[in-house]
């Protein structure tokens, strides 16, 4: 097609949009390639690299404001600078078609939006010529047969096991839920495979870390290394630190949670500036087949240092302050023969007074006192 029109305003938009200028004006068409599929099928992109191609006339149109699109400001930038014509309050009113009910124009309207509800203003109509018009635009799910399931604004609504409450035995994930991003909904489905994995055998559901790593397992790892606490006696117990059937100071990274800023100790790191990739951006006259990608990937040096700023948040990273600076020498290193993953400190409780200082000089917030502030 040589003039396209998407009408939207999302991410979605953008990228039909951006791809319909990278493939641009396909001179000759085998007849069985219908011009939908230049734009939505894989021919298309097929097609396009063995013909002659010269740039399509793209036009997006947007309910909203240029400025107030839902769409990634710089890809909104990315989409314009490759020669993408972006037009904002505007709203469709018509599809023009020829004899053959093929749609040739898109007859539009300035508009003002009022909750959510597009207004055309009157004598703004124009007309915008199309080979093909995409709707790029949010929808509604389909729940027919499921009207059961429906909240009341097109969706179904999911707890945190992404069980539809009220309903055991219905989960549900993904856009029907929430709009959003594939790594949301594979983010979602991770989750929700566990509940009804829990369900089917019948257990509780349990809510998963914030920190997803509930694999880890303290115990395992002392077994692992030959340091499994000994049986303790029955009855009750006092003086448990110098029991060797309890563990002491461990990191229970099944339960740890990602620390804010505020709890580390910052002083303790450098400023090191964040790498960031490098972009590649095309003109509108380089567009034309045109799909590298445009950010250019980290070499394995820039990869490594940009890892390297990583402040473990929550988790510690055998800095040694807390043995150093303790004033009681409370706090000592665990000896090798019994040190293990998650266990490198250990706290001798007979000469801890509480001063907190193990905590406040902790870069990474990982201790967490338990006697009060």
């Amino acid at each position: 097609p040589k003039k396209v029109v998407v009408v939207g305003g999302g991410d979605t938009s953008i990228d039909v949009a951006s791809v319909a200028r990278r493939l641009g004006h396909i001179k000759t068409i085998n007849p069985k390639d219908h011009p939908d599929g230049l734009i939505i099928g894989h021919t298309a992109q097929d097609v396009s690299t063995a013909l002659a191609k010269e740039g399509a006339d793209v036009t997006l149109t947007s309910l909203f404001p240029v400025e107030s699109m839902t769409a990634a400001e710089h890809e909104v930038q990315d989409a314009m600078r490759e020669g993408v014509r972006i037009l904002g309050n505007v709203m469709p009113i018509e599809v023009i078609r020829d004899e053959s009910g093929r749609a040739t124009a898109l007859k539009m309207s300035g508009c003002t939006v009022e909750g959510n509800r597009p207004i055309p203003k009157e004598g703004t109509e124009f007309t915008l010529e199309a080979d093909i018009i995409v709707a790029a635009i949010g929808q509604l799910g389909d729940l027919e047969g499921l009207e059961a399931l429906d909240n009341g604004r097109g969706f179904i609504d999911a707890d945190k096991f992404y069980q539809v409450p009220g309903r055991p035995g219905h989960f549900v994930i993904g856009d029907i839920v929430r709009p959003h991003l594939l790594t949301t909904a594979i983010g979602q489905a991770s989750i929700a495979v566990d509940s009804v994995d829990h369900y089917l055998k019948h257990e509780e559901l349990v809510k998963r870390p914030k920190v997803d790593v509930h694999h880890f397992n303290l115990l395992q790892k002392l077994k692992e290394a030959g340091l499994e606490p000994e049986s303790c006696p029955t009855g009750e117990l006092r003086g448990t630190s110098e029991l060797e059937c309890a563990v002491h100071n461990y990191e229970d990274r099944s339960a740890q949670e990602i620390i804010p800023a505020d709890k580390l100790f910052l002083a303790h790191f450098e400023y090191t500036p964040r790498i960031k990739r490098k972009e590649i951006g095309p003109s509108a006259e380089e567009v034309i087949g045109h799909f590298e990608e445009r950010f250019v990937g980290f070499t394995d040096e820039e990869a490594q240092a940009e890892a390297n700023r990583c402040m473990s948040c929550g988790m510690c990273f055998e800095c040694d302050n807390c043995v150093i600076f303790c004033p009681q020498d409370a706090v000592y290193r665990v000896p090798k023969d019994k040190s293990t993953t998650g266990r490198y400190v250990a706290t001798d409780y007979t000469r801890c007074i509480g001063c907190h200082i193990c905590s406040d000089v902790c870069p990474t917030g990982y201790i967490d006192m338990g006697m009060g502030e």
